[in-house]
């Protein structure tokens, strides 16, 4: 008997059923050119359709010239996008999955590169993208709203089965619902009602040129978890009155979080380690309320736990929308009970939000096949079985065995320490990022599924490599410490922060962390040891703390060391070590900042590439590879796509 008894149920939103309870919500890919979607944005979707998901809700579709979000933001207010919505149709309904759209206007919020005029009720700023809006006059409304309706015409004229309305994360609609952010007294604020008269014309002009043919829902943050937003009880009692008094939504998908502010942009799409499936408890709540079904999403990224959601009545259907990035076929490997199969997402942000945020495509660092789909969806199988050798046990080397067997290759796999997984070993020790530690576990199931031979415990010689007679060796021997060339920096006072996640060296009470890259390291150190009450200074030399850190992870890990009392010092470079005083030059002015009675000095001064083997077996075998971060100390995204690719190519 199937442990899913609802998550693979189907369930009737508006005039359609949906094949399960799975649902991929609206996120932005930049799959976007000129403003609108490019093939590989197709591919993408047809993927997950592919793969099982019951329900797609397509990304922000701005209504209005307005409403550009971000440089890449679909433009659907005119009939441009009519023929796109088409082959987003003709690609996914093959599958059995329904597509909906996302209606946006982001109001004041507006990422500095959108380009688009900031607008809102009134001209109150946010304290994110320090914008200063401009208020709406009521003709401007008028076409805004007209814009909602006509783009909803659009996608019922291009085949697709239903419209989102997006009212979450502080955007348009639901600043105008804020009694906070809302000042008018003409017609469109002053009063509950006239605060929602805004979305009330936009359901009933959609409902007027729609009818019931398509589904409209409306996505809310049961919390903007900050001061002039909405809260709990804020919202209950808006949907109620839209559920009572307005009508015409056949659902609420519920989520969190506002993008008016840093740390409330943190739950749009928050990181380990906020727990998982933690709206959910919101959303139970309000189904209680509410008769119009309840969706929720954020952090449901296991299906078991989609399901402990659905049986404990919390909700009508689940987003698991990086699940989803991570690995689009989930739904069918859960169907099928083949679990061992599924690739969890670990809630790193890196390679989906992360990537939004810096205008690049959509990704996911464990599976680099995502944003790839035309070149890598369908991976051929090798003509030429080769026997292939990968030295090296990181997340590197893993991927490339791991795609060299799944393509025919016979696959040896030496790793010197006793258990795989590289530097993530060290990573899963920082408090809060312990779930990144499955990112090895995925790593290993997929060794194992496609029988790579793991030798570990193996000191690896040019030797023991020919004695095999390999076609392809591939080098991932990883890195080491990088030690700066620093007057005094042999001194025992001075260790790495690899030393301190090993607790290779014995730790002082009065502490300084210096920082190099203003990435994990540095701060995960400096974390680690102020929780076990030492006194912490982090001195860094980038212009900010955590300057290489996605946006909501770095904004997690800073409100951390605030509350563990950590001292942030940015922009200074370490200049000189002596036995209790540290000196540092700001690498602006060239002033010196020194720090006396250090008893430990941590360098996270980045990493030096481990290259000895690969220099041995040069002319030595018919083709050798470098890859991750024997090749160029990085992140584990390009560690994981450089052995995806070279393996993909053998």
């Amino acid at each position: 008997m199937s442990q899913f008894k609802y998550l693979f149920t189907p369930i009737k939103i508006g005039p359609h059923w949906i094949k399960n309870r799975i649902l991929s919500t609206g996120h932005m890919t930049t799959f976007v050119k000129d403003n609108l979607p490019t093939d590989q944005f197709i591919a993408y979707h047809e993927e997950r359709a592919k793969g099982g998901a019951g329900l797609i809700v397509i990304e922000a579709n701005a209504v209005h010239w307005t409403a550009a979000f971000t440089s890449h933001t679909i433009m659907a207010y005119t009939d441009e996008m009519l023929p796109y919505y088409k082959k987003l149709a003709e690609a996914v309904h093959p599958h059995g999955t329904k597509m909906f759209v996302q209606l946006f206007h982001p109001g004041r919020e507006v990422f500095p590169s959108g380009g688009a005029i900031a607008v809102a009720p009134s001209s109150i700023p946010n304290d994110r993208f320090r914008v200063m809006p401009k208020e709406l006059e009521v003709e401007e409304i008028q076409e805004i709203i007209n814009g909602y309706v006509e783009t909803a015409e659009r996608v019922k004229k291009g085949g697709l089965d239903g419209v989102e309305i997006v009212a979450s994360h502080g955007y348009l609609i639901s600043q105008f619902w804020s009694s906070r952010l809302n000042l008018r007294t003409d017609q469109y604020g002053g009063s509950f009602e006239n605060r929602l008269r805004f979305l009330k014309e936009i359901i009933e002009g959609i409902r007027q040129k729609v009818g019931s043919e398509i589904a409209v829902g409306m996505r809310v943050s049961v919390d903007d978890y900050e001061t002039n937003g909405s809260t709990f009880e804020e919202v209950k009692e808006i949907l109620v009155y839209i559920e009572k008094e307005i009508g015409g939504l056949d659902y609420f998908n519920l989520t969190g979080g506002s993008s008016a502010t840093l740390m409330s942009s943190i739950f749009i799409a928050p990181p380990s380690p906020v727990p998982p499936a933690h709206f959910s408890a919101y959303s139970g709540k309000m189904r209680e309320l509410l008769s119009t079904p309840v969706f929720v999403n954020s952090r449901i990224n296991d299906p078991v736990m989609g399901e402990k959601v659905l049986e404990s009545g919390q909700a009508d259907m689940v987003g698991m929308t990086r699940s989803l990035i991570c690995d689009p076929h989930m739904p069918n490997k859960a169907m099928r009970e083949e679990m061992e199969k599924i690739r969890y997402c670990i809630g790193c942000n890196q390679g989906c939000i992360g990537h939004m945020h810096n205008d690049l495509p959509i990704t996911c660092i464990q599976n680099p096949v995502t944003g790839r789909e035309l070149q890598f969806a369908h991976m051929s199988k090798a003509k030429n079985i080769k026997t292939v050798i990968v030295i090296g046990g990181g997340p590197s080397g893993m991927k490339a065995a791991v795609i060299a067997a799944e393509r025919g290759h016979k696959v040896t796999l030496f790793e010197k320490e006793e258990e795989l997984g590289g530097q993530v070993k060290l990573a899963r020790k920082i408090p809060g990022r312990e779930e990144f530690g499955e990112l090895v576990a995925n790593l290993k199931r997929e060794l194992a599924y496609h029988r790579v031979v793991v030798k570990t415990n193996t000191n690896v010689t040019k030797e023991l490599i020919l004695s095999h007679q390999p076609d392809e060796v591939i080098v991932a021997t990883g890195a080491t410490p990088y030690i700066p060339n620093v007057s005094g920096i042999h001194l025992p006072s001075v260790i790495t922060a690899w030393d301190v996640l090993m607790k290779k060296e014995p730790v002082g009470k009065k502490v300084i962390v210096a920082d190099w890259k203003g990435d994990m390291p540095g701060i995960g150190v400096a974390i680690y040891l102020a929780e076990q009450g030492h006194e912490v200074e982090l001195i860094s030399a980038c212009y900010q703390v955590g300057y290489g850190l996605q946006q909501y992870v770095r904004d997690v890990m800073l409100s951390k060391l605030h509350l563990l009392e950590v001292k942030m010092t940015p922009q200074y470079n370490l200049h000189r070590v002596e036995a209790a005083n540290i000196t540092f030059e700001n690498i602006y002015t060239g002033q010196m900042l020194v720090r006396n009675q250090v008893d430990t000095l941590v360098l996270a001064t980045g990493n030096q590439q481990v290259v000895d083997i690969y220099y041995q077996l040069k002319g030595s075998v018919p083709s050798l590879h470098r890859i991750g971060d024997c090749m160029l100390p990085r992140t584990v995204e390009e560690a994981i796509l450089e052995g995806f690719e070279v393996a993909a190519n053998l």
